[in-house]
Order: structure tokens, then sequence, then C-alpha cells
């Protein structure tokens, strides 16, 4: 008897174990890569240059410091997506489909300008396929009292109701309390990924960098968390009166620069010429400066020194060690202040 009730509990042990394994087998085929699935690549929605960006079920990041044209960089990616020809060589790689805006942190007045300005750089005929809220009133947590809905609630419904391809939440740190919170942070960016993955759009999110002024990580434990999750990075830095926009992060290619100023009504344009022009006049400041550092080590009329005897002049000059002499000379070379005949001379170059 007690055999028969022994057999009886294995039995009813593999069965239970085969059940569960079953089970896990059917959880299994929903994450497992096959080798006889084509898995297509994503589908791009502009192109910068000849990269295509801006991929479907991922998130994108932007960051930059405090008004440094975040927010109008994100009014140019939505305006190429909906077919604006503000850069000669970026397009949209997809010809219908819909932008929806989420302007978490200004108020209405600001938020509205943000419409007019994306429609100031698009095609009339796609100024329909654009929506823009305003969520400044709306709270970070629902209200089971009232008819309040939270930020994030409102974006997650607004896309399972109206499928957009391109959601731009400016800025994601308005979606929680607390930016340095390393649960509500993983919590926020995986949802918002999962969305992206969900309705098949591409998520662009906006977050402020760190106060230093060489620090250009996204602030706290959310901006980690971005830099994780986004398939792509962008960057903005405002240089005089220009901004550019560097691609700093990708899974696949980079972007070339982007450099856009804004004009009299503040709309932003192509100031890639600009650039170039500040860029020169930059690098003519820079060969005066390195040259003024040497002139005075060479003698009245005297345009070759040996490169030792410059180093010597140099050390008394400044008090500098040798080391220091040699980098200084280096980087006038690179400047084109100075230039070597030889292994052991350095010729002055005229201006």
């Amino acid at each position: 008897m007690d055999d028969i009730l022994e057999q009886i509990k294995r039995q009813s042990t593999l069965s239970v174990e085969e059940e569960s394994n079953n089970e896990f087998s059917n959880i299994k085929e929903q994450f497992v890569i096959a080798d006889n699935v084509e898995y297509p690549d994503p589908e791009y929605l502009i192109r910068i240059g000849d990269v295509p960006t801006l991929p479907k079920g991922n998130l994108v990041s932007l960051s930059a410091k405090w008004k440094n044209g975040k927010t109008f960089f994100c009014d140019i990616l939505a305006g190429i997506f909906l077919g604006s020809r503000i850069y000669a060589n970026c397009e949209n790689l997809i010809k219908q489909g819909k932008v929806q805006f989420f302007d978490t942190e200004q108020a209405v007045s600001d938020t509205a300008r943000i419409r007019k300005t994306i429609k100031a750089i698009t095609p009339a005929e796609r100024h329909g396929d654009l929506e823009v809220f305003c969520l400044r009133n709306a709270g970070i947590d629902n209200d089971e009292h009232d008819d309040e809905i939270s930020r994030y609630e409102f974006i997650k419904r607004s896309l399972e109701h109206d499928h957009p391809d391109l959601v731009i939440v400016d800025g994601i740190a308005d979606l929680i309390y607390n930016y340095n919170d390393v649960i509500e942070s993983q919590t926020m960016v995986n949802n918002l990924a999962a969305l992206a993955n969900e309705f098949n759009c591409c998520i662009v999110v906006v977050m402020h960098q760190n106060k230093g002024k060489q620090d250009k990580s996204m602030k706290g434990h959310i901006g980690t968390m971005l830099y994780q999750k986004s398939s792509d990075v962008f960057q903005i830095e405002k240089v005089a009166n220009l901004f550019v926009v560097t691609h700093s992060v990708s899974r696949h290619r980079q972007c070339e620069e982007l450099i856009f100023k804004l004009d009299e009504q503040a709309i932003p344009m192509d100031a890639t010429a600009d650039r170039q022009l500040q860029v020169e006049i930059e690098h003519q400041q820079e060969v005066s400066e390195a040259r003024e550092y040497v002139l005075d080590c060479f003698d009245e009329g005297q345009t070759e020194i040996k490169r030792k005897e410059l180093v010597n002049r140099l050390m008394k000059k400044f008090g500098y060690k040798a080391t220091a002499c040699y980098k200084i000379i280096d980087k006038s070379i690179k400047m084109g202040a100075i230039r070597k005949l030889n292994r052991f001379t350095i010729e002055l170059v005229q201006q």
C-alpha cells in the first residue's frame, strides 16, 4: 500500500513539474530570439544627413543646460517629421503620421508658442497632424476622489486613443516627485520605454543637464536611467547666439551636428553657415593669441630659433617647467603661429 501511495505521489509531483515546464515553455516563446525568424530593423521617422534616427519603439533623450534651446530643438524634430525643410540635409522618412507634444512645465501661453513655432516651420497641409498639450496643471498622481488625471496617465491614454508616431515629453522630470529616487526614476523610464514599444512610436524625452559647466550628464538617477534605456541621446549647447546640437550617444550611427539660431520672431532657422564663420573667427583669435604668446621670445627681426632656446626663453618669461613650455610650442604649431623647419629649428609664421 505504501508503495502505491509513493508511486501516486511521484506521479503527482511529475505532473506538477511537467505542467510548470509546459507553462514556462509558452512564456519562453515570447522572449526567445529564434534563428528562423527575420527581425526587421526599426522604422525610423527622420533622416539627418545620411543617418536615419528617431526609431519607432524606442526612447530618445534630449538634454542641455537650463535655457539652452531644448524646447526649440523639440520643435525642430517635430517640424522635420511633419515635412519641414528647415535643413536641406534633413527629411521625414514617413510621409504621413501624427505628432503629440506634451509640455509638462510651462504655462499655457508658453505652450501655445510651441504650437505656433512648429506650425511656422511646417507645411500647412500637415498642421492637422500636430497636437500640443499643456500638462502643467495636471498632477503627478491620479486622485481617486475626483476626476483629475496624472500627467503620465494622460500621456498613456492619449497614446492608446490616437496612436501618434512621434511623442515628445518636455520634460520627464515633471512626471515624478523626485528625479533622484531610484525606484521612481526606474519605474517611469521603464514605463515610457514600454509605451514606445507597445504603441510602436518614438518617444523623445527632455531632461536638464547637471549644473557644472563641464558636466553634460543628465540630472539625477532618472538621467542615468535615460542613458541606459535610450537608443539615442542628443545634446544642445549654446555658443554665443547659436545652438549646437550633437548626437552624443547612439546604438547605431551618429548623426552630424545641427546648428540653429532664432530669428526676430524666435523661430528656429538653419545656422550652419553662421557656425562656420564663427569657427573661422575663433580659430583666427586662437592663432593670434598663440602668436602673441611666443612672439616676445623672438629677437627683433628674428624669424628662426632653436627649439631648445625657445623652451629656455619661455621658461624664463613665464616661470614654467620645460614640459609645459613644450606643450605651448606644440599648441602654437597646431594653431599655425609657428612651424617646424626641422627637428631642431622653429620658424615664426609671417602674417
